[in-house]
């Protein structure tokens, strides 16, 4: 039997290092906000040297051969993903019971962004707002900056030559409602128009504008609206907004406690942007340089496909654990 189990643990072992290829099967590319995320995995996967590819159920996968693939889906997307017994899945907002056989057998995982929920479960602390959730397979995680580890050196190396404007920049959600952000934004807007400075709503726009826009703008906030700050959700933006080459500007106290203390913060967002004002008039350029490699690593997807993996790891070591 202790055979056995070396062996059976010696075999997942070596499966999670040697998937034959990833699938995020999931949204288009600016198809829907979270295919900003799958472009972000696909791209950090391929950094890897993984064999990675994109599909949905509108695509024509009849010669792809899907045996030892990983598979990352979101469950607006997962319409038509193959299911296989020799593959796994890592699962964020899906129908759990479409997938009961893959969780039983250990080749299911749920991915779910954190907040400070977790902290009333029975979950490992992996790092700051990382948990492991072994038993109940699931793992919490924020998400992180779209940019890879090397790309971020580039914006580095590109700020002296960056010609500012003097609008502050918003790129992404902006609306009313229980999860929504527009009381917290219009103080922070208010107190930029008192000091004529526009606040300007970019809305969607590509990777490669999203990065301009922001590192040419004067401020680039990370305000999250009441649900958010309550709970302690860490937004994608403020990750983003740091490694396009901005000082952290942000409502959350959680936040600025996983930058431990190095970004600008108050809850009042109309005095934020005065804090945020003066911090940016005075900082030094080493100051976001420090930012920027926190950022780098240790909030890039690569980050997180490891701990995704590492995660896979335990929960399959576990499995063997039961065997045994």
């Amino acid at each position: 039997m202790r055979l056995l189990v070396v062996c059976l643990l010696l075999f997942f072992c070596n499966a999670l290092k040697a998937f034959d290829k990833v699938v995020i099967w999931g949204h288009k590319l600016h198809s829907h906000t979270h295919s900003y995320i799958h472009n972000a995995f696909f791209c950090a996967f391929q950094e890897m040297g993984y064999s990675v590819f994109w599909f949905d159920s509108k695509d024509n996968i009849d010669n792809i051969d899907f045996k030892n693939t990983l598979f990352i889906t979101e469950g607006q997307a997962d319409k038509g993903i193959p299911l296989r017994d020799d593959c796994f899945y890592v699962l964020h907002n899906c129908d759990s019971t479409k997938y009961k056989p893959y969780f039983n057998k250990k080749q299911a995982v749920t991915l779910q962004v954190y907040t400070d929920d977790v902290l009333t479960r029975k979950c490992e602390k992996i790092a700051p707002c990382i948990f492991y959730d072994i038993k109940g397979q699931c793992l919490y995680m924020p998400w992180a900056t779209d940019l890879l580890p090397r790309e971020i050196d580039i914006v580095k190396n590109s700020l002296l030559n960056v010609k500012k404007t003097k609008n502050i920049a918003w790129v992404g959600t902006f609306g009313g409602g229980y999860f929504g952000n527009i009381e917290q934004i219009t103080p922070f807007i208010e107190a930029a128009k008192s000091q004529k400075i526009e606040f300007k709503n970019y809305g969607s726009l590509s990777i490669e504008e999203n990065l301009n826009v922001i590192r040419s703008s004067y401020m680039a906030p990370a305000i999250v609206g009441k649900w958010q700050q309550e709970k302690g959700y860490i937004p994608c933006r403020i990750f983003k907004n740091i490694s396009y080459g901005k000082m952290g500007v942000t409502n959350s106290e959680r936040v600025c406690e996983l930058f431990e203390g190095k970004i600008v913060y108050n809850p009042n967002s109309y005095q934020l942007f005065f804090d945020a004002q003066e911090k940016i008039n005075k900082m030094s350029l080493n100051e976001l340089y420090e930012l920027m490699d926190f950022v780098r690593d240790n909030h890039t997807y690569i980050n997180r496909i490891h701990t995704i993996l590492d995660f896979i790891e335990k929960v399959q070591s576990s499995y063997v654990g039961i065997i045994g």
